[in-house]
């Protein structure tokens, strides 16, 4: 049987208490012809010298050691240096079941028009499986690429790079954007816009690690404003290729847009000034669309329609509702 060779994409940087969970979860696979390219993201603590060990013991794994650029950047380049027939990415603190590479190909080579497989994920907390994500089709579904690239634009299925295996072609020119957070959501779609079947299989091989000094976890300001950017370039894709949803992607975008004003007239924060000018323009270009989508979460609708009756009472009330505490129960408090 064709055994072609795939190349995980792994970033590695402050994960030493979980990088060899990870590293052995990839050389346990029951599918073996793995490129495992390590990419050492400048990493301060004992990351470099594990990964460096583990490419002693085992000739399928290549360390990349750079300065530090962030997770987009390290993506970028495993996907440079990777020479795979297929791409998959894990990262650092995760792990992946042993079955989970032989059953993903296993599946691509029963239905040779296939370009991607998805698989779900478990969340995890202290090895004891918290919720099931990525349970979007039953197992062998097959739909059309530009059936669930809608989707993702829609934020009906989520933008996790790390639930799937792509053929080489679904990543030519296809690159993280750097400096951002949640750099997934503006390239997935990309991804998934290359290719021409997609097929599932409902099971959570991936395994998703809850820390606590993740990047979700870590309290940031700007964290709304750059979902803002990711759902913003989604929105341009659909009124470029798929109109007939552009005005449910645009809402989407104003739900951060509007997230991202929030916090910035509570709070003050300098480190969203310069995105201010960028969401007010989004915003009062197209608030006729905003206002007509019936799917937005009400909270969201109602800043919005403060906003648009007068942001002098808009910035007001959520310098009140900041120092009254009062945001999160408004669905404001995500940083």
């Amino acid at each position: 049987m064709n055994h072609p060779l795939i190349s995980v994409i792994v970033p590695v940087f402050k994960v030493e208490r979980y990088l060899v969970e990870c590293i052995a979860s990839l050389q346990n696979q029951k599918y073996d012809n793995l490129e495992i390219l390590l990419v050492d993201d400048g990493s301060p603590d004992n990351c470099p010298s594990i990964c460096d060990q583990f490419a002693l013991l085992d000739s399928r794994i290549k360390v990349l050691h750079k300065q530090n650029g962030g997770l987009a950047d390290a993506r970028n380049v495993g996907l440079d240096y990777a020479t795979g027939d297929y791409i998959a990415f894990v990262d650092g603190d995760d792990w992946v079941a042993s079955e989970t590479y032989s059953e993903m190909m296993a599946m691509l080579q029963a239905n040779p028009d296939l370009d991607i497989v998805c698989c779900a994920a478990s969340r995890m907390r202290q090895g004891e499986e918290v919720e099931t994500l990525f349970s979007y089709y039953d197992t062998s579904v097959i739909k059309p690429s530009e059936e669930i690239t809608r989707r993702i634009l829609l934020d009906e299925i989520g933008s996790h790079v790390v639930k799937g295996l792509y053929k080489r072609k679904c990543w030519e020119k296809v690159r993280f954007p750097l400096g951002m957070l949640y750099e997934d959501i503006p390239t997935t779609y990309r991804a998934f816009m290359k290719a021409e079947k997609i097929g599932f299989i409902d099971e959570p091989f991936y395994k998703y690690r809850m820390n606590d000094e993740g990047i979700s976890n870590t309290p940031k300001a700007i964290k709304p404003y750059y979902i803002y950017l990711g759902f913003k370039s989604h929105y341009e894709c659909a009124a470029e290729h798929f109109p007939e949803i552009a005005d449910r992607c645009c809402a989407n975008t104003a739900q951060y847009a509007i997230s991202t004003y929030f916090h910035y007239c509570s709070e003050g924060s300098k480190e969203l000034e310069p995105a201010v000018p960028d969401v007010l323009q989004f915003m009062n270009e197209h608030k006729n669309a905003i206002l007509r989508d019936t799917h937005m979460p009400r909270s969201r609708l109602l800043a919005l329609r403060l906003y648009y009756s007068s942001e002098t009472m808009f910035k007001l009330l959520c310098r009140t509702f900041h120092a009254l505490g009062l945001q999160k129960r408004l669905g404001f408090g995500m940083k």
